[in-house]
């Protein structure tokens, strides 16, 4: 028996699970703490069906997670649900539930309860009222809701300052192992963790400052450790992958950070993403001494046109910096670089990649999107609303799949920026390019393949190799 049931949806084409999902097992040991019992159970590392959970735990509030690619599979949990029990309360919450709160509830009915924004508080004072048998929801800030027909949004609410006061996210001892994620290159089991919640950047093509806002929460550097230090003695791992938006964005917190993991004498290797415009030489070196063996950062474009369209707030020099630095250091480095961001042009991205042409000695992984992805509650999706480039009958609950997307590698149930001056006809042309430079850096190449491998996106690799196949038979043809 429990009380409620969080179901996290497992993923179309992932064969297998990659790391628990941080922000429901957030709410879960929430609600654990205040004595509602509560089970949290991820499909993507379980055989068991919805029928058989649903019986086991006889639950008073269901809620599920997700995102814009697992939509379809978090509506699909709803329906399931409310055919075995009509009177269960059916919740439904994260970044895409959040921005898509009048869409979702309505067209899917069978969802009763949209939690917005960061989840703990509001879904307690649910789960509170449900196990008291009030369905007055008036009250309880950050929710959406059906009543008498009409769609009603309470208020937002309050973004929780103290992330300390919250518990470590809960993790089920018999589903921990059958997670895979690893550390690249390393090969060694790592936990995940986030010290931090929020963005104040704003990127244009990003949800992470949408559903946080602009303001950034962190936890104190001993909590951080703490948890770390459990995961190593508890569970074996022997890493940690951090997931933190940009886990540089306070310069004194990752200082802190890494001194309180010094000052314990803890010795482990770990990955997180970085912001080339707060990174110094001496702050990489610090990274590097605590253990960080692999850092991650956006660089999008090489137009500083394009780079400010989209809020980047960086300039090349600095990602020139960050190569040459990482590289002096041995630090591995990802570089992330996407093209058909809002206003790029073709001669734009073809300076993006002899951008990359350029530095591909300091880029161990070049990771790239050929097409920008449309996400709810950016400011892409307002562009291509108000400009038309997204079909104003278009609803995120609605079936929607683009075998046109998926070509380029992309998941087909999200839709990609089209633009007259950046459409299909750009998408293959920049593709071509991107053939070359992997042709003369297949360690770039096999890099992306292995990703893809590891994720268990056998579809979308097949895709992607017969893709490459084709581009080196017409380029060899075309000579």
């Amino acid at each position: 028996m429990s009380d409620v049931l969080l179901l996290h949806p497992a993923e179309q084409g992932i064969t297998f699970g990659g790391m628990p999902p941080l922000g429901m097992a957030w709410v879960t040991a929430f609600l654990q703490s205040k004595g509602i019992s509560t089970t949290l159970v991820d499909l993507q590392v379980t055989e068991k069906s919805i029928q058989s959970l649903l019986q086991s735990y006889s639950p008073q509030v269901v809620g599920i997670g997700g995102t814009s690619h697992t939509r379809f599979e978090s509506f699909g949990i709803a329906r399931q649900v409310k055919a075995f029990a009509p009177d269960i309360q059916v919740l439904y919450g994260g970044s895409h539930a959040t921005f898509t709160s009048e869409d979702t509830l309505a067209h899917i009915p069978e969802i009763d309860i949209i939690v917005r924004g960061e989840g703990e508080q509001s879904t307690y004072s649910v789960a509170s009222h449900v196990l008291k048998r009030d369905l007055n929801f008036s009250d309880i800030s950050g929710i959406s809701y059906r009543r008498n027909g009409s769609i009603i949004h309470n208020p937002d609410v309050q973004r929780i300052s103290n992330l300390d006061m919250l518990p470590f996210p809960y993790r089920d001892p018999e589903a921990i192992r059958r997670y895979n994620l690893q550390l690249d290159f390393l090969n060694i089991p790592a936990a995940s963790v986030m010290s931090s919640r929020g963005c104040p950047v704003n990127c244009s093509f990003c949800s992470a400052s949408a559903m946080f806002g602009t303001q950034l929460t962190l936890r104190s550097a001993a909590n951080v450790v703490d948890e770390i230090e459990f995961l190593l003695k508890e569970y074996r791992y022997e890493g940690v992958k951090f997931f933190d938006s940009t886990l540089t964005l306070n310069r004194n917190h990752i200082e802190a950070i890494c001194a309180e993991i010094k000052n314990r004498n803890l010795r482990f290797p770990w990955e997180c993403e970085i912001r080339v415009n707060g990174m110094s030489r001496d702050l990489l070196r610090t990274m590097k001494d605590a253990g960080c063996y692999y850092v991650d950062f956006g660089v999008e474009s090489a137009s500083p046109a394009v780079l400010k369209s989209m809020h980047k707030g960086i300039t090349l020099s600095q990602v020139e910096n960050v190569f040459h630095w990482t590289k002096e250091l041995g630090i591995l480095t990802k570089a992330f670089f996407t093209f058909g961001h809002i206003g790029e042009t073709l001669e734009d991205a073809r300076t993006t990649v002899e951008f990359m042409e350029r530095n591909a000695k300091y880029i161990t992984v070049a990771a790239t999107g050929i097409g920008v992805r449309i996400y709810p509650g950016t400011e892409v999706e307002h562009y291509a609303r108000s400009t038309k480039f997204l079909d104003s009958a278009f609803s995120w609950s609605s079936a929607f799949v683009d075998q046109n997307v998926e070509s380029l590698g992309n998941d087909p149930l999200v839709p990609v920026l089209i633009q007259t001056q950046f459409g299909w006809k750009e998408f293959r042309k920049i593709e071509f390019r991107l053939a070359r430079f992997w042709m003369k850096n297949p360690h770039a190449a096999l890099s992306v393949i292995w990703s893809q491998i590891k994720l268990g996106r056998s579809r979308i690799l097949l895709r992607l190799v017969r893709r490459f196949i084709e581009i080196h038979i017409l380029r060899r043809t075309s000579r």
